[in-house]
């Protein structure tokens, strides 16, 4: 689907402004009759319109999402009307991007739309876990209780991925910094000692050589475009690779045999699908929906694939339990709480219960790993100052030996 900007106006003479996903300029033109607008204008919004805001403005958070639910939850508990809640946060809102996205949420639901069919206009605003529990919130009116889970699940879901953030925060930058280090060491110092070398006229040992041929390398100008023509022509190749589900799957499978990591990861799988399945299960999102949006939730296609055959299971009057123990992917305890769950008509607080359990499980892994990779950082940076100052030292040995047997 397309990105389209409208322009209209109301019987009254106002003027409505908005954006919307559509296959074409007709659907547009449809949706906005519709609202019992007059249409003006519809301009179709290019990816380089975007630019700008894509690199240079500040990106919507899980943190940004968390503070808009609780602040609409504080608004709607006071007895604030949906359309002054929406105004109030369009004005209070820091987020620029947020703001704007706020604002016409606000003027679709000011022209008879709901607030959940609002957002759904802006999904990648919006997550598809905020537009279901809206929509099962306004259905079953308990609109402040579906704001206050969303908030406490979007709160969650930040600190947890700040976690697993800072745990590889402190590997990046000592990595950065000795591979900047050892770039100057080889650019700048390591020729000295080749000019030296080159005028002992000696055969030089093999780490030596070694050496001097990765300082030539990185002297010429070549090679830096070389490397940052690998790094680039990576980077889009990955960006390709990406679309295509099959290399998705790949990755998933990739990543969940790494050792640690995979585990990790593996955990991580678990408490989304079970904190996001809780949630939508409280909030009165039938069990089929709930199951569609958790298997695009979980960030793993995999993990996708499985659910959507639990989907088939539960169309035919089957359970969950068995696709996800034939998938591998998750554990024994947690089939056996999804069964237990589904035989006692309590799955959505044995959910909570798993998200509770492996939600602790990550946050104690993620603070292991950085433990972990403190020692293994040192070593790396060990062996490549000891392989520098190793094939520097040697042919120094060699010509002190040989003027010593003068």
């Amino acid at each position: 689907m397309d990105s389209y900007r409208f322009k209209a106006r109301r019987r009254s003479g106002d003027i409505v402004l908005g954006n919307i996903s559509a296959a074409n300029e007709a659907a547009v033109s449809n949706y906005v009759r519709e609202q019992g607008l007059i249409v003006t204008q519809i301009t179709k919004i290019e990816d380089k319109q975007y630019f700008w805001e894509r690199w240079f403005h500040k990106k919507i958070t899980l943190y940004d999402l968390s503070v808009f639910c609780r602040q609409f939850t504080t608004l709607i508990a006071a007895g604030v009307s949906l359309i002054t809640a929406l105004d109030v946060l369009q004005e209070q809102t820091v987020n620029k991007q947020l703001k704007k996205y706020i604002g016409n949420v606000a003027q679709d639901v000011h022209t008879g739309s709901s607030l959940s069919e609002a957002m759904s206009h802006y999904p990648k605003v919006f997550p598809p876990l905020m537009i279901n529990m809206i929509a099962a919130g306004e259905t079953g009116g308990i609109l402040e209780t579906v704001m206050t889970r969303l908030a406490t699940q979007y709160e969650k879901d930040y600190r947890l991925n700040a976690k697993i953030k800072n745990a590889f925060v402190y590997p990046a930058v000592v990595l950065t910094v000795a591979a900047i280090a050892v770039a100057v060491i080889l650019t700048f110092v390591m020729p000295i000692f080749t000019d030296l070398f080159k005028a002992l006229n000696t055969e030089l040992p093999w780490p030596t050589r070694v050496l001097m041929s990765i300082s030539d390398f990185l002297k010429s100008g070549v090679s830096w475009l070389f490397m940052a023509g690998v790094a680039v022509g990576l980077y889009v190749l990955y960006k390709r690779l990406i679309k295509y589900r099959e290399f998705l799957i790949w990755r998933d499978r990739l990543l969940l045999r790494l050792p640690v990591f995979g585990k990790l990861y593996n955990y991580i799988i678990i408490n989304r699908f079970a904190s996001i399945f809780a949630g939508l299960s409280k909030s009165g999102v039938p069990i089929l929906e709930a199951l569609a949006v958790v298997s695009k939730a979980t960030g793993s296609i995999q993990t996708e694939e499985v659910l959507k055959r639990a989907t088939g299971n539960v169309k035919e009057g089957r359970g969950l339990a068995e696709p996800m123990k034939e998938s591998g992917i998750f554990p024994p305890m947690v089939i056996n709480m999804v069964s237990i769950g589904e035989e006692s008509g309590s799955l959505d607080f044995m959910m909570d219960k798993v998200a509770d359990f492996y939600g602790s499980e990550v946050e104690d892994m993620s603070g292991r790993l950085q433990t972990l990779l403190e020692p293994f950082l040192i070593l790396i940076l060990g062996v490549i100052i000891g392989f520098i100052a190793v094939s520097l030292m040697l042919p120094m040995f060699d010509m002190v030996s040989k003027v010593g047997n003068l």
